[in-house]
């Protein structure tokens, strides 16, 4: 079913396939809790209530309607980017427009082309721009929603003259912010799994006989490396980061039989799958037991290169070091230290330096360019949060997936 052709029908009662799972989340406020998780829903995700649509991705709402908050009113204009699929707009522009009728909608192809028609100048909200220096510059002084078309939200922290000048703004401008957090996890989560197996499996070193035209299933030639093809149900796995990918990584990874250990910044709490969690200061502690590493955490001042030399050498020799997280989080001279000493077994990222291809060539290095949150439902899921966050902003609800301009995420 195309989003054209959907009708009203997620926004009515009717019964709802998740149980009380969902009802909890819907109103845990966006705090700490963890319901008690299922298997991820399937079919037309444009077909779920509003509240299966939470609990399908996992989103959190806030704490506060936006009707309570400072310079809210209902809005008549809103500026949406529709980006890489312009001969769509209109069939996207329609799907939004049924939740907000008497709204005008403006699509625009990116900031540039919205800067030129002028169509900032008198919107109260943006849908689909970051929430950078730039963005902050170009809208109107009416703007007080911004829909972020990314999961990543650094610019609202890190952006501007001075740095941080960007996230005062926002602040004294009551500007709410939401993001594409949870979105795309299943996506990247998948995509992180595929590159520790490949490690685990050793792919990077049979692609390389591949290309030089090795067999290598004689006693002889066969590759004989520790590191590789161990059972899962002797693997441990230490998520550093247990947000929404992390969770979902873990989950996968847990369905395999690894035994799946954690750390949260904000609690202890975790699924039940999660044989323990622990706080951001134990994690190198956790790291000794870990047979692989997952980081994803966010860009935040305070995660500024928190995977260095301490946290390399807390690692087994035997253990790989899995990475999502963007590329300030990680001291990319330690970690390739890390990697030529033998400390830890290998990596694999979906990012990292583009122009340090000392990284790029060395052994054990799986890499892919910034590409795990790509999949077939990348678009659509991206106008179902547009959609349920514009339906929510109209009415006044609360919002999903609003980003703290205090912590940084």
């Amino acid at each position: 079913m195309s989003t054209a052709q959907l009708t009203r029908r997620q926004l009515v009662a009717r019964p709802l396939v998740v149980g009380v799972c969902a009802l909890v989340l819907a109103c845990s406020g966006g705090g700490d809790e963890f319901p008690e998780p299922s298997a991820p829903l399937t079919g037309s995700y444009e077909d779920f209530t509003s509240e299966e649509l939470v609990q399908a991705f996992g989103l959190r709402e806030s704490d506060v309607p936006v009707r309570e908050l400072p310079g809210w009113a209902p809005p008549e204009r809103v500026v949406v980017v529709v980006p890489e699929e312009w001969d769509r707009h209109e069939e996207r522009i329609a799907f939004l427009q049924e939740v907000a009728p008497g709204v005008e909608l403006i699509p625009v192809r990116d900031r540039r082309d919205a800067v030129d028609r002028g169509v900032l100048a008198d919107a109260q909200a943006v849908i689909g721009l970051g929430c950078g220096a730039s963005t902050v510059a170009a809208i109107g002084p009416e703007v007080r929603w911004i829909q972020s078309g990314s999961v990543g939200v650094a610019g609202c922290f890190t952006s501007g003259t001075p740095p941080g000048e960007t996230n005062r703004i926002l602040r004294e401008r009551d500007i709410v912010v939401t993001s594409m957090r949870s979105m795309t996890a299943r996506a990247i989560a998948q995509h992180s799994l595929t590159l520790m197996l490949s490690l685990i499996g050793g792919m990077d070193i049979h692609a390389e006989r591949q290309r030089n035209h090795v067999w290598g299933r004689t006693q002889t030639d066969v590759v004989k490396d520790k590191n590789l093809d161990r059972e899962f149900q002797d693997q441990t796995l230490l998520v550093v980061g247990l947000g929404s990918i992390g969770t979902e990584v873990g989950r996968l990874a847990h369905a395999l039989g690894m035994r799946v250990i954690a750390t949260r910044n904000s609690s202890t709490s975790g699924p039940a799958f999660v044989d323990y969690v622990g706080l951001s200061d134990e994690m190198y502690e956790l790291a000794g037991q870990a047979d692989v590493v997952f980081a994803s955490v966010p860009n935040t001042p305070d995660t500024q290169e928190m995977f260095d030399a301490k946290f390399f050498d807390a690692m087994k020799e035997t253990a790989y070091f899995v990475s999502i997280v963007r590329l300030p989080v990680v001291n990319w001279d330690d970690l390739k230290d890390a990697l030529r000493s033998g400390s830890i077994a290998g990596f694999g990222a979906d990012d990292l330096p583009q122009s340090d291809f000392e990284l790029w060539d060395m052994p054990r290095v799986i890499m892919t360019p910034h590409v795990s949150d790509y999949s077939n439902r990348y678009r659509d899921n991206q106008f179902l949060i547009y959609r349920e966050n514009l339906r929510r902003y109209v009415a006044g609800d609360r919002m999903l997936n609003v980003v703290d301009l205090q912590r940084g995420y």
